[in-house]
């Protein structure tokens, strides 16, 4: 099935009332090297049914016309505004940029190459009440917006987050399908490089009355071969001729400190969460034979938490614990 012959990409001029009382919608869109499906972005944001809204593009360096078109647009549409970073600062320090300029009350992320659906904002707007944040499903297309017919919620598991533990050690949610409250956002600075913000915004939201799902697919998620991460748990890029062994140590070296930074943003008041990753953190230390048995031990109990956003059956979440006898996640 090809979506792209039912897609309006047409970006008729946004009017923003001055007795719109609709809270400001902050669209943070981070860019580099994007020229080959910005456009298409940007005309499904401009079609947001939803009209109070500011787009905050943020340039990181691009060497492509990226940055002509985002200027182009901004000159179009007088509730767009866009920086260009004078040098390249990494997507996550990019995104943590784009929510410290952003005006509005809430803040939606928003990706270089997907398609938004026209009530994007307006669904999800309406339904985070108090939520810090709340999510949406999405759609898996290739680059020309032809549908796999799957959409993410049918490889993993999503609903509403409470528990920390439960996105202590993976997370399945994408910054394109987010909408958080700035209020919120003053928790989670500075974003650690280690960690991207669409996991660390959701762990820590689960200390400030948890993070909604909103069960239904409001975004084509375009699948092409420049995807900075693939559709389920995908992993950026790497260098080609980059020593196995020196990949490996460094990704080790980034899992210690992430399972370091979940354990130190936790709450004191939270004792079993807590006194759980701290566990975790003193396992993760080395692989002697000791921390491998209270490693796996420490999974085997915790299993069907650590696990709860991965559609796995049971005999493959003991499988998983047995593997972390000898791995860290």
């Amino acid at each position: 099935m090809n979506n792209s012959s039912s897609i309006n990409l047409t970006s008729p001029e946004l009017s923003i009332s001055s007795e719109n009382k609709l809270p400001l919608v902050s669209i943070v869109l981070t860019t580099f090297n994007g020229e080959r499906f910005l456009k298409q972005q940007l005309d499904s944001i401009l079609c947001q049914t939803y009209h109070n809204i500011e787009i905050v593009a943020l340039d990181d360096s691009s060497t492509d016309n990226t940055v002509e078109i985002l200027n182009e647009y901004a000159a179009r549409h007088k509730n767009m505004k866009v920086f260009v970073n004078e040098f390249n600062i990494g997507f996550i320090k990019n995104f943590e940029k784009g929510c410290t300029l952003a005006n509005g009350d809430l803040i939606s992320f928003c990706d270089q190459d997907d398609y938004w659906y026209p009530d994007k904002i307006k669904k999800m707007a309406d339904a985070i009440y108090n939520y810090p944040i709340i999510y949406c499903d999405s759609i898996i297309s290739d680059e020309n917006f032809n549908t796999t017919g799957a959409k993410i919620s049918d490889l993993v598991n999503f609903k509403s987050w409470n528990n920390c533990l439960q996105l202590a050690i993976f997370c399945r949610i994408y910054a394109h399908t987010m909408l958080c409250k700035k209020s919120f956002l003053k928790n989670a600075y500075p974003f650690l490089e280690v960690i991207p913000p669409d996991w660390w915004l959701p762990y820590l939201s689960t200390f400030y009355g948890g993070m909604k799902y909103l069960p239904e697919p409001l975004v084509l998620y375009r699948q092409h071969q420049n995807n900075v991460a693939g559709v389920i748990g995908g992993k950026r890029k790497r260098d080609a001729h980059e020593n196995r062994r020196k990949r490996n140590r460094l990704e080790k070296a980034k899992i210690r400190t992430r399972i370091n930074a979940f354990y130190n943003a936790c709450p004191g008041y939270m004792t079993k969460e807590k006194n759980v990753l701290l566990s975790l953190v003193k396992s993760y230390n080395n692989f002697s034979l000791m921390n491998n048995l209270k490693r796996f031990i420490i999974f085997l109990r915790y299993r069907n938490v650590f696990l709860d956003v991965k559609k796995h059956s049971r005999l493959h979440r003991f499988l998983f614990c047995f593997k972390m006898f000898v791995k860290i996640k």
